[in-house]
């Protein structure tokens, strides 16, 4: 024991400003946070999605940044050789658009925003490796996503082709089917549009049943996100049939074949119509020079002015033109009129769509609408129908008075040999049916998926510029590698609406095939392209002779901890995990999955509970926590007013509780400090409040230590929190004699424990305070003994028959019978004259009695 003098000793003064500039100019200087690159340690890449950017950094990046930040520290402090790195997803529409407001050059405002982002980055504290930065919108780093795409074509996963596409009238470019999110453009609101136009693509559906399969792979995923990219996968099990086109008298077959895909083959026998959306070829060429081209082009206008989600509603009212046309039902022989319906898509299956009415609310009431056969052909076997139909073979009822669709379920009726089957998805009347359809070659069973190919042509001017060239000669051309990069011009009038499409000296060039004048594409990709591999440029950032070297991305991915929004999910996350599949078959990396724990971080909203955005003018800028309480007490309160996964109402009382409690752990530290000695602890000799102390560390250090791991910060901060607490009470309890070995061993775990959530602090204490040398995060993490958190004494519960009847005190080593027998002394009223069966004992816990 030691006895200190506290009259003596001032403690100093929290100066967060003051503390804060100061560490992160010492870190600066000594380069603390570039990456360690050494083989003998375990390695941990964590990973924040990079910003856009736009601006200067809100509430909502620093909530990711710090979540990222805390667990590069911690596991740094673990013993892992730590890759953290940080850049900007730095190409896009808005700068172009701000470019053309500000009447600047879109490089001149995206690099303005990066310095002014990295500044603020800087003065939160995140442990970066600066070294490893880079922009995407940087030759340096671009060459590469265009000499990936040039290997992509090469091996036949990049092609052009003419087919309708999404085209946002206020973006002025089309997009991917996934950037359409509910009907309408994924950054501006607007509802697209659809155009016939000639666009540059990349294969991922050649990846989708792997895409698909691998999802089972990534156990550190959230549940929600696999879910989605497994509906957006899409993957149905059905058969693709072929229907003869009739001749113009309406029942003699001809050689031309229309084919569906459908999930259901056991209602074939119900099909009452034939169904072409308004943008087919075909249907186009059907009425040309009929009475039925007028209305159909009136259609097919109008449903270009509406998306794809509202088209599909169940509630909104189907229009359709008659084609005049018939097809012939391969099962039955029977034709059906061709239709144009405006909720049926051309991208989904074939683009025709075979209407079963009876069993399909949308095609019910379609047939309502413009009195077309609802036959029923499937039935419960409590359907009164059922029995009126059970054993017809042939059409009978082409007609009902139902005013909805039946559930497709039960059992055929009115299907000829294969009446009295049980129907349904993956049913025997499926089975026996394509199997009828496949000996007569007239169909087929056939996998498809919702998934569409990647559209990655961007008719803007801030982006990466596809690497091809068309020759009237030769087609498309490649780039040579040795031309790469296709530069972007950077003096374009934006503002007068110049566009590289208008930009003589960037798209006039030669054919590299025969030399002949070409065009260069004017296109630029999608950003996406971008962000589907920058993390593994981070590997190897200063390699010029290729993206990355396979030896450096072997060594840290894939990455351990990635940190984002889920609003990722279909778009980044889905790209990224097929760019990783194609550079794998490229022998570039030995990876199958980009991210091994993904933690998708919940919204800050306002205090209202509106999600924060400029537009609504609601953002809380980091600056205004910063200034009066410092980055820690910022990065202090985002990590413990919630869970890193769940939304949270920003709380400006929180911040300030925040602030109470790191100065009050602050001058908890320093009155430890004094006279502290290092050494290992004598817990044996440790009485009251000191023994109750280290008990309390032991035990809250493991539970902060397992929160961590769990990425569970708030819980981890109250497990401190709880440290903080037994040390005040020790310090008042036993102020003139202490534990100068425990004093520094509670100290030092305080500072440590917090030093990943509150960096300045943390290290201001630890050469201040604790006068130790290095950096706080070059020290190991704690460590923790679980026997030495059991205290002398435990609480338990007393029941009777499952009922709380009182509690007692017993030794924590106490045996089961005597735990049964002070359990029995504690209640001896309440069993008096009963007759115990059964007493069951929970070591530490409880004492049922179980007595009649």
């Amino acid at each position: 024991m030691c006895d200190t003098d506290k009259s003596a000793f001032e403690i100093p003064a929290y100066d967060a400003e003051a503390i804060e500039t100061k560490w992160q100019k010492t870190w600066a200087d000594e380069e603390l946070y570039k990456t360690d690159e050494d083989p003998s340690k375990p390695k941990k890449y964590v990973l924040e999605m990079f910003p856009y950017p736009s601006g200067d950094l809100h509430m909502g990046h620093a909530r990711n940044y710090t979540i990222g930040d805390a667990m590069a520290r911690q596991a740094r402090m673990r013993g892992y050789d730590v890759l953290h790195p940080m850049g900007f997803d730095a190409f896009g529409l808005p700068a172009e658009n701000a470019a053309i407001k500000h009447n600047t050059q879109a490089s001149v405002w995206t690099h303005k925003n990066i310095a002014q982002a990295v500044k603020t980055m800087k003065r939160m504290g995140f442990s970066y490796d600066y070294d490893r930065t880079f922009n995407t919108c940087d030759p340096e780093y671009y060459k590469w996503g265009q000499w990936m795409f040039l290997k992509m074509w090469e091996k036949g996963l990049a092609y052009r082709s003419t087919s309708p596409v999404n085209w946002c009238p206020s973006c002025n470019t089309v997009l991917a089917n996934e950037q359409v999110v509910e009907g309408r453009c994924w950054r501006c609101g607007s509802v697209p549009e659809k155009r016939e136009l000639s666009q540059w693509y990349l294969k991922i559906t050649d990846y989708a049943q792997e895409l698909l399969d691998d999802l089972d792979k990534l156990t550190g995923w959230p549940e929600n996100v696999k879910a989605q990219q497994r509906n957006w996968i899409g993957r149905s099990e059905g058969a693709e049939i072929d229907f003869a086109l009739a001749a113009e008298d309406g029942v003699t077959p001809t050689d031309r074949k229309i084919t569906v895909f459908t999930t259901r083959a056991d209602t074939l026998f119900g099909v009452s119509f034939f169904l072409l959306p308004p943008e087919s070829p075909l249907a186009a060429e059907l009425v040309a020079g009929t009475e039925y081209e007028v209305a159909f082009n009136e259609l097919k206008a109008a449903t270009e002015k509406v998306s794809s989600v509202d088209r599909q509603g169940s509630e909104r009212e189907k229009h359709g033109v008659f084609t005049g046309r018939y097809v012939i039902n391969p099962i039955n022989g029977r034709p059906a009129p061709i239709w144009v319906a405006d909720y049926v898509l051309m991208d989904y299956g074939t683009g025709a769509v075979m209407g079963v009415p009876c069993g399909d609310q949308r095609d019910f009431d379609f047939a309502k609408k413009y009195g077309l056969e609802i036959a029923p052909i499937i039935c419960e076997k409590d359907d009164p129908l059922y029995e009126q139909l059970k054993d017809e073979k042939e059409l009978k009822v082409t007609s009902v008075d139902w005013d909805h669709a039946m559930e497709a379920e039960g059992y055929l009726v009115q299907s000829g040999e294969f009446t009295g089957l049980k129907g349904g998805k993956h049913s025997e009347a499926v089975e026996a049916i394509i199997k009828w359809l496949g000996e007569r070659g007239l169909g087929r069973e056939k996998v498809q998926f919702r998934l569409r190919d990647w559209l990655i042509s961007r008719q803007r001017y801030w982006g990466n510029p596809i690497p091809m060239i068309h020759c009237d000669c030769c087609g498309d051309v490649p780039v040579p590698y040795d031309q790469l990069p296709v530069t972007l011009p950077d003096n374009l009038d934006l503002g007068a609406g110049e566009t590289l499409a208008e930009y003589v000296p960037f798209y006039e060039t030669t054919c590299p095939k025969c030399g002949k004048p070409a065009k260069r594409i004017t296109d630029t990709m999608d950003t996406f392209t971008c962000s589907s591999w920058y993390y593994l440029r981070y590997c190897d950032p200063h390699n010029d002779e290729a993206p990355f070297s396979k030896e450096a991305v072997n060594r840290w991915m894939p990455v351990d901890n990635y940190i984002g929004g889920i609003e990722h999910a279909i778009l980044h996350l889905l790209y990224s995990r097929f760019w990783t599949k194609v550079l794998r078959d490229l022998g570039m990396i030995d990876e199958d999955e980009p991210f091994t724990n993904l933690l998708c971080q919940g919204m800050v909203k306002d205090e209202n509970g509106d999600v924060m955005s400029k537009s609504k003018g609601n953002v809380v800028p980091p600056s205004s926590v910063i200034g009066p309480y410092g980055a820690d007490t910022m990065r202090l309160a985002i990590l413990f007013i919630a869970p890193p996964e769940k939304d949270f109402d920003w709380d400006p009382k929180a911040v300030a509780g925040a602030n109470r409690f790191i100065k009050r752990a602050w001058n908890i530290v320093w009155q430890l400090s004094q006279g502290a000695e290092t050494g290992e602890v004598d817990h044996k000799a440790l009485k009251g409040s000191a023994a109750e102390l280290f008990r309390t560390l032991n035990g809250m250090g493991i539970k902060c230590t397992a929160d961590f791991d769990r990425g569970q910060f708030n819980t981890a901060i109250s497990a401190v929190m709880e440290i903080v607490n037994a040390a005040s009470k020790y310090l008042n309890d036993e102020a003139d004699v202490r534990d100068a070995r425990l004093d520094f061993r509670v100290a030092n775990d305080i500072v440590a424990m917090l030093a990943p959530i509150c960096p300045h602090w943390a290290e201001e204490l630890y050469h201040e305070a604790l006068h130790l040398t290095g950096s706080v995060y070059n020290q190991p993490w704690p460590a923790f003994d679980a026997e030495l958190a059991k205290g002398d004494e435990v609480e338990i519960a007393v029941q009777i028959k499952g009922k709380v009847r009182g509690r007692i005190t017993v030794a924590a080593d106490a045996s089961d019978d005597e735990m049964t027998e002070a359990a029995k002394a504690a209640v001896a009223d309440q069993l008096e004259g009963k007759d115990i069966k059964k007493v069951i004992v929970v070591k530490g816990r409880l004492v049922n009695i179980v007595a009649i």
